[in-house]
């Protein structure tokens, strides 16, 4: 798993150069989760593919990172995740090294916000959660006839991830409740002790069925006492993760991006495809993020 991780992170330069921007498409269980879902044959991906950053054909304010050559891929082979952007914005530019990175592991991601759209200044007060904007990108990348024909049929859509940053997290954990969601990844987030951005509260996690990962950034992290007071309310197989240095952004969009990504894949590998290499990243005394410097691990419910 070391080998894969810096692997990854030697050649993300070249990934994130070989990104395509693509234009407009051609039309403008309660409490007892099931365990990490078994890999199926061919769903394992190359350490690093090239990605395309595309529209989503029919889903307006949506974006695509997606592998280039489809072809070269099994058909179903691809899970679904779907991202929520910091301070729930309708740009995801600020996260593009993060989510092209997560896309080069064999992953189609559906990020908020349209290909063109530049961040808009928010302040918390104005900032509203919208988690049904999760739940639309899901459901079109796994039920429309124009997601099967944008992704030729390459898309597992029995597999489905939720991830999101800050207050994308606050989407990402918020739709996390719907069924068809099979695993939940919040970085630099958490709910407040008071319901937020619309009206989202604690009580929430309760409703939560899926392994959950929270991370965040250290004490800087101004999310960094909500994630911890999260974990703790959570019933749900969870990992709660945290970089001492990176702060509220640095493993989306700064210096530790490259290590952002590979965690946030290596948490969907481990329980999207049962990889359990990447789950001992994050599982037991001698997990692999344990030893890296920096990083403390919690976790809870899960094993290898």
């Amino acid at each position: 798993m070391f080998a894969r991780s810096m692997t990854a992170r030697t050649l993300l330069a070249a990934t994130v150069g070989a990104v395509v921007l693509a234009g407009p498409g051609p039309a403008a269980a309660a409490h007892n989760p099931p365990p990490p879902k078994p890999a199926t044959a061919g769903s394992s991906s190359p350490t690093v593919l090239p990605t395309v950053r595309e529209a989503a054909d029919g889903l307006p304010g949506h974006t695509v990172y997606r592998p280039a050559d489809l072809k070269a891929l099994p058909k179903g082979s691809l899970p679904v995740i779907v991202h929520g952007n910091g301070a729930c914005a309708t740009s995801n530019l600020e996260g593009i090294t993060f989510l092209t990175g997560l896309a080069s592991q064999g992953y189609i991601v559906v990020a908020n916000g349209g290909v063109d759209e530049f961040p808009v200044p928010s302040t918390p007060d104005k900032t509203t959660a919208h988690p049904e904007a999760l739940l639309a990108a899901a459901r079109w990348a796994t039920e429309t006839k124009q997601a099967r024909k944008q992704f030729d049929g390459r898309v597992d859509t029995t597999r489905v991830g939720v991830l999101g940053h800050s207050c994308g997290g606050i989407e990402a954990l918020a739709a996390g409740t719907d069924p068809m969601v099979d695993a939940v990844a919040g970085f630099n987030t958490g709910y407040f002790p008071q319901p937020s951005f619309g009206g989202y509260g604690r009580d929430r996690l309760a409703d939560l069925h899926t392994p959950t990962l929270l991370v965040n950034g250290g004490p800087d992290d101004v999310a960094y006492q909500n994630s911890i007071e999260n974990y703790a309310l959570l019933d749900v197989p969870a990992v709660l993760a945290s970089d001492a240095a990176a702060g509220h952004v640095g493993l989306i969009a700064g210096l530790e991006a490259t290590e952002g990504w590979q965690v946030a894949a290596d948490w969907f590998d481990y329980i999207l495809r049962g990889d359990r290499a990447a789950g001992a990243r994050f599982v037991g005394p001698d997990c692999g993020l344990c030893a890296e410097d920096g990083w403390t691990i919690e976790s809870k419910g899960l094993s290898l």
